[in-house]
């Protein structure tokens, strides 16, 4: 169960992540910062205010996986409460900024005593193979973009592919991994025939770069497809195919995604059917 807590003691609200290092302490919003280091976890007091198992495993987990935080203060009580949980949304934001996974752990109410909860409804985590260093143009980015990914989270093609790519990670087998990454392509491009073609398409005309990039990237994408048709399908694919494809089809949406926050929309399919036509042979 997810559900942060707090009293009328609370000061602040610090929240353990997992996925990216951050070099200083950086302002996103107004009483929201990323801050490099994080508290430790008293493991008494989580026991002691945990509500059920899962905030306890959270807390564990966050005092060994943690790699910074995000603190959030301003108001009280309930006020608070809700800014700390609109704040969940900002370890997505973090992964389109550093183009790799990103989490949240736990969260921790500072008062006069501390209280935890959990901030993820997985309880069993595995610490990510790569912790990215944010660069301060990728934290600059986060922050530019803010208002507008806050808009398009709220859209249901967005909002759904986002949380495909966000829970695709926690998954332990690469080939689910891979169905519910292009799961969210498929649903972000709002493909429903003639897939393998027109992903590789829509993904290559919203990719930045040459002509020459984006007919080498079209391949690519046609090349991802195909191991996730022999996953889907029951096809044999090899672990080193299946590694291969899951970090692909990671790369693919996570880049859709950020091409739509930059845009501020979602392409439709008539946009990007126009931009495919709209050449002629010499």
């Amino acid at each position: 169960m997810v559900g942060i807590t707090a009293d009328e003691f609370t000061t602040k609200i610090i929240i353990l992540g997992h996925g990216v290092a951050i070099a200083e302490r950086f302002e996103l919003s107004p009483g929201v910062t990323l801050e490099p280091d994080f508290p430790r976890v008293d493991i008494a007091a989580a026991s002691a205010s945990a509500r059920d198992f899962s905030d306890y495993a959270a807390a564990v987990t966050g005092g060994e996986l943690a790699t910074f935080s995000i603190e959030v203060q301003g108001g009280t009580g309930p006020e608070l409460v809700a800014r700390a949980w609109n704040s969940l949304w900002l370890f997505h934001l973090l992964s389109l900024a550093c183009s790799g996974p990103c989490y949240s752990l736990c969260a921790i109410a500072r008062g006069k005593t501390d209280r935890y909860s959990a901030a993820n409804r997985n309880v069993m985590f595995r610490p990510l193979p790569l912790i990215v260093s944010a660069a301060s143009e990728q934290i600059a980015w986060a922050k530019g973009n803010l208002p507008g990914f806050h808009r398009l989270i709220s859209e249901p093609v967005f909002g759904s592919a986002m949380r495909c790519y966000g829970n695709a990670h926690y998954l332990f087998d690469l080939d689910t991994r891979i169905m519910l990454l292009w799961a969210g392509i498929e649903g972000l491009l709002s493909v429903d025939a003639e897939l393998n073609r027109r992903l590789a398409l829509y993904a290559a005309l919203l990719h930045k770069g040459s002509t020459a990039e984006k007919i080498a990237y079209f391949k690519e994408v046609k090349k991802a497809y195909a191991i996730r048709s022999r996953t889907v399908h029951g096809g044999k694919a090899t672990a080193e195919m299946l590694r291969a494809g899951y970090q692909t089809s990671s790369n693919i949406l996570v880049g859709l995604l950020v091409r739509c926050v930059e845009l501020g929309r979602v392409p439709s399919t008539d946009e990007l059917d126009a931009l495919a036509v709209s050449q002629s042979l010499a």
